[in-house]
């Protein structure tokens, strides 16, 4: 009967030993959501844990680098819309502005262009805008090519999305 005891505390002790070793229900974050310790489901994180989070090198900055270990990879995928000031890195009010834009961003031409010309001969072409996914231009391509000379210079990526935005504003007023 001893020997059966003695079994059966040694196996208890174990479980206890394997439960406690997991760490408390929710992944051990105090109930904070996600493994990195983010805010609760449905909530925005505080662009301050996000700069933390990504800055490794201390210098209260995201760069590419930096950005390209999001888990979600927002951030690396957005990295130049981000960095308004084009300065090549992210710091934490220009988190804090994206984390509190509301709607779509209004589209720089300027950054577009930049970002989209694989050649930098200042032209947009089909098949860069094909390379970089890019359906709204590729849906509007003849559209947007107002001379007709199958590229979209920047004065033409202007026109576009400026005349995008007051069709925007047109509808925000009607309704």
């Amino acid at each position: 009967m001893k020997s059966k005891t003695l079994a059966f505390t040694i196996l208890a002790l174990l479980c206890s030993a394997i439960g406690l070793a997991q760490g408390p229900p929710g992944g051990g974050q105090g109930g904070r959501g996600d493994r990195q310790g983010g805010p609760p489901k449905g909530e925005k994180p505080e662009a301050s844990e996000i700069l933390k989070l990504l800055d490794t090198n201390g210098d209260d900055k995201i760069d590419k680098e930096e950005a390209s270990k999001d888990e979600r990879g927002k951030i690396a995928k957005d990295f130049d819309v981000i960095d308004t000031n084009e300065d090549g890195f992210i710091d934490l009010e220009e988190l804090k502005a994206e984390i509190e834009r509301k709607g779509p961003r209004k589209v720089s031409a300027k950054k577009l262009l930049k970002e989209v010309d694989q050649d930098e001969d200042g032209f947009l072409n089909e098949l860069e805008i094909a390379a970089k996914d890019r359906r709204d231009l590729m849906e509007h391509f003849s559209e947007i090519d107002l001379n007709e000379d199958g590229q979209l210079d920047l004065e033409e990526l202007e026109t576009f999305y400026d005349a995008k935005d007051d069709d925007k504003k047109k509808r925000k007023r009607k309704n």
